[in-house]
Protein backbone atom coordinates (compact mmCIF):
# COMPACT_ATOMS: atom_id res chain seq x y z
CA UNK A 1 0.00 0.00 0.00
CA UNK A 2 1.45 3.24 -1.06
CA UNK A 3 1.35 5.98 1.82
CA UNK A 4 0.81 9.24 0.75
CA UNK A 5 2.27 12.47 1.45
CA UNK A 6 0.16 15.33 3.15
CA UNK A 7 0.12 18.37 0.44
CA UNK A 8 1.84 21.04 2.11
CA UNK A 9 0.86 23.93 -0.81
CA UNK A 10 4.76 24.66 -1.44
CA UNK A 11 5.31 27.75 -2.95
CA UNK A 12 4.87 28.65 -6.85
CA UNK A 13 6.99 31.13 -8.79
CA UNK A 14 3.42 32.87 -8.79
CA UNK A 15 4.26 32.94 -5.10
CA UNK A 16 7.65 34.49 -4.87
CA UNK A 17 7.16 37.31 -8.30
CA UNK A 18 4.41 38.59 -5.77
CA UNK A 19 7.30 39.98 -3.54
CA UNK A 20 9.47 40.75 -5.96
CA UNK A 21 10.44 44.06 -7.71
CA UNK A 22 8.66 43.14 -10.94
CA UNK A 23 11.08 46.02 -12.26
CA UNK A 24 12.48 43.11 -15.02
CA UNK A 25 16.16 45.54 -14.97
CA UNK A 26 18.39 42.25 -15.26
CA UNK A 27 20.67 43.02 -12.52
CA UNK A 28 20.19 39.80 -11.20
CA UNK A 29 21.74 38.31 -14.41
CA UNK A 30 18.16 37.26 -15.58
CA UNK A 31 16.03 38.53 -18.37
CA UNK A 32 12.66 39.17 -16.14
CA UNK A 33 11.65 38.73 -12.84
CA UNK A 34 9.94 35.92 -13.64
CA UNK A 35 12.69 33.86 -14.55
CA UNK A 36 14.59 34.69 -11.27
CA UNK A 37 11.62 33.69 -9.27
CA UNK A 38 11.66 30.21 -11.03
CA UNK A 39 16.03 30.10 -10.22
CA UNK A 40 15.19 30.97 -6.66
CA UNK A 41 12.63 28.75 -6.20
CA UNK A 42 14.62 25.58 -8.09
CA UNK A 43 17.77 26.97 -5.59
CA UNK A 44 20.16 28.16 -8.56
CA UNK A 45 19.58 31.42 -7.48
CA UNK A 46 19.46 33.41 -4.47
CA UNK A 47 16.85 36.30 -3.61
CA UNK A 48 19.71 38.26 -1.92
CA UNK A 49 21.47 39.00 -5.91
CA UNK A 50 17.86 41.10 -6.35
CA UNK A 51 19.47 44.69 -6.00
CA UNK A 52 16.24 46.22 -5.47
CA UNK A 53 14.98 43.54 -2.47
CA UNK A 54 14.95 44.63 0.98
CA UNK A 55 16.98 42.23 3.13
CA UNK A 56 14.64 41.20 4.91
CA UNK A 57 12.88 40.29 2.44
CA UNK A 58 15.17 38.02 0.14
CA UNK A 59 16.44 36.53 3.92
CA UNK A 60 13.11 35.29 4.57
CA UNK A 61 12.21 33.88 0.63
CA UNK A 62 15.78 31.94 0.67
CA UNK A 63 15.32 30.23 4.20
CA UNK A 64 11.38 29.28 2.58
CA UNK A 65 12.75 28.27 -0.31
CA UNK A 66 15.38 26.04 1.29
CA UNK A 67 12.74 24.96 3.79
CA UNK A 68 12.18 21.25 3.17
CA UNK A 69 9.00 19.79 5.24
CA UNK A 70 7.87 16.39 3.91
CA UNK A 71 4.70 14.43 5.91
CA UNK A 72 2.67 11.26 5.24
CA UNK A 73 -0.65 10.40 6.30
CA UNK A 74 -0.44 9.28 9.90
CA UNK A 75 -1.95 8.10 13.22
CA UNK A 76 -1.12 11.66 14.32
CA UNK A 77 -3.54 13.57 11.68
CA UNK A 78 -6.76 13.78 13.43
CA UNK A 79 -5.04 14.79 17.06
CA UNK A 80 -4.79 18.38 18.28
CA UNK A 81 -3.11 20.58 20.07
CA UNK A 82 -3.51 21.48 23.60
CA UNK A 83 -2.64 25.24 23.38
CA UNK A 84 -5.17 27.97 23.37
CA UNK A 85 -2.48 30.19 22.32
CA UNK A 86 0.89 29.83 20.61
CA UNK A 87 3.20 32.29 20.47
CA UNK A 88 6.28 32.26 18.05
CA UNK A 89 9.54 33.92 18.47
CA UNK A 90 8.63 36.13 21.21
CA UNK A 91 6.34 38.22 19.37
CA UNK A 92 5.26 41.54 20.97
CA UNK A 93 1.82 43.08 21.32
CA UNK A 94 1.97 44.98 17.54
CA UNK A 95 2.85 41.02 16.17
CA UNK A 96 0.30 39.52 13.31
CA UNK A 97 -2.44 37.26 14.73
CA UNK A 98 -2.98 33.81 12.72
CA UNK A 99 -6.15 32.25 13.14
CA UNK A 100 -6.10 28.78 12.21
CA UNK A 101 -6.93 24.69 12.77
CA UNK A 102 -6.15 23.53 15.69
CA UNK A 103 -4.75 19.68 13.65
CA UNK A 104 -0.98 18.97 15.14
CA UNK A 105 -0.03 18.55 11.49
CA UNK A 106 -1.09 21.83 10.58
CA UNK A 107 0.75 23.59 13.98
CA UNK A 108 3.25 21.67 13.44
CA UNK A 109 3.87 22.71 10.14
CA UNK A 110 3.86 26.42 10.90
CA UNK A 111 6.01 26.06 13.54
CA UNK A 112 8.81 25.08 11.20
CA UNK A 113 7.62 27.63 8.73
CA UNK A 114 8.02 30.41 11.55
CA UNK A 115 10.81 29.20 13.34
CA UNK A 116 12.90 29.11 9.99
CA UNK A 117 11.88 32.34 8.90
CA UNK A 118 12.61 33.88 12.29
CA UNK A 119 8.84 35.42 12.30
CA UNK A 120 7.16 36.90 15.40
CA UNK A 121 3.64 35.87 15.78
CA UNK A 122 0.80 34.66 17.56
CA UNK A 123 -1.01 31.60 16.62
CA UNK A 124 -5.22 31.04 18.25
CA UNK A 125 -5.88 27.70 17.43
CA UNK A 126 -9.54 26.75 16.71
CA UNK A 127 -11.02 23.29 17.50
CA UNK A 128 -11.70 22.00 14.27
CA UNK A 129 -12.08 18.44 15.32
CA UNK A 130 -9.10 17.53 14.70
CA UNK A 131 -8.98 18.14 10.87
CA UNK A 132 -6.17 19.98 9.23
CA UNK A 133 -6.64 23.41 7.88
CA UNK A 134 -8.04 22.35 4.14
CA UNK A 135 -9.76 19.80 5.48
CA UNK A 136 -11.80 21.82 7.79
CA UNK A 137 -12.49 23.83 5.31
CA UNK A 138 -14.30 20.53 3.25
CA UNK A 139 -15.94 19.36 6.42
CA UNK A 140 -17.09 23.02 7.49
CA UNK A 141 -15.53 22.25 10.77
CA UNK A 142 -14.54 25.72 11.43
CA UNK A 143 -17.72 26.79 13.23
CA UNK A 144 -18.87 30.08 14.55
CA UNK A 145 -18.78 28.89 18.23
CA UNK A 146 -14.87 27.59 17.45
CA UNK A 147 -14.14 31.13 16.97
CA UNK A 148 -15.63 32.30 19.77
CA UNK A 149 -14.02 30.00 21.79
CA UNK A 150 -10.66 29.87 20.11
CA UNK A 151 -10.70 33.76 20.48
CA UNK A 152 -11.90 34.03 24.48
CA UNK A 153 -9.81 31.20 25.96
CA UNK A 154 -6.66 32.33 23.63
CA UNK A 155 -7.10 35.75 25.48
CA UNK A 156 -5.30 37.34 22.52
CA UNK A 157 -7.06 40.22 23.37
CA UNK A 158 -5.57 41.80 26.04
CA UNK A 159 -1.91 40.71 24.32
CA UNK A 160 -2.07 43.05 21.62
CA UNK A 161 -2.41 46.78 20.81
CA UNK A 162 -4.36 46.13 17.74
CA UNK A 163 -7.41 44.93 16.07
CA UNK A 164 -6.43 42.68 13.16
CA UNK A 165 -6.61 39.04 12.33
CA UNK A 166 -5.04 36.71 9.16
CA UNK A 167 -6.77 33.92 8.16
CA UNK A 168 -5.16 31.32 5.64
CA UNK A 169 -6.33 32.02 2.10
CA UNK A 170 -7.67 28.41 1.78
CA UNK A 171 -10.67 29.75 4.78
CA UNK A 172 -10.95 32.82 2.69
CA UNK A 173 -15.06 32.48 2.67
CA UNK A 174 -15.18 32.61 6.49
CA UNK A 175 -13.69 36.05 6.54
CA UNK A 176 -16.90 37.60 7.19
CA UNK A 177 -18.20 35.28 9.84
CA UNK A 178 -14.71 35.63 11.50
CA UNK A 179 -15.22 39.25 11.25
CA UNK A 180 -18.81 39.23 12.61
CA UNK A 181 -17.55 37.19 15.44
CA UNK A 182 -14.25 38.75 16.48
CA UNK A 183 -14.94 41.89 15.77
CA UNK A 184 -11.98 42.68 14.37
CA UNK A 185 -10.41 43.80 10.94
CA UNK A 186 -9.96 40.30 9.48
CA UNK A 187 -7.18 40.21 6.19
CA UNK A 188 -6.83 36.94 3.88
CA UNK A 189 -3.29 35.70 3.74
CA UNK A 190 -1.66 33.09 1.45
CA UNK A 191 -2.48 29.31 0.46
CA UNK A 192 0.74 28.31 0.93
CA UNK A 193 2.26 28.47 4.61
CA UNK A 194 5.92 28.73 3.22
CA UNK A 195 4.59 32.26 2.08
CA UNK A 196 3.31 33.48 4.89
CA UNK A 197 6.50 34.97 6.85
CA UNK A 198 6.38 37.03 3.10
CA UNK A 199 3.38 38.03 3.64
CA UNK A 200 3.78 39.36 7.11
CA UNK A 201 6.84 41.02 5.22
CA UNK A 202 4.95 42.68 3.09
CA UNK A 203 1.75 43.95 5.14
CA UNK A 204 3.82 45.56 7.89
CA UNK A 205 5.35 47.57 4.75
CA UNK A 206 2.68 48.46 3.86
Amino acid sequence: MAIEEIDLYYLTSEDLLRYLPQKNCRECGQNDCRKFADLILSRKARAEECPHLGGEMARVMDAMCALDIRLVESDSMMQKVPDKLVEMNSPDSSSPVLLTSSSIVTIDILKRILTAAGSKAFIVPVDTMGYTLDNSVHENTLTQMGVMKALNGSMIGGMVSHRSLFIPGLAADYKSMVERISRWMVSVGPVSGFELPMFFIDETDK
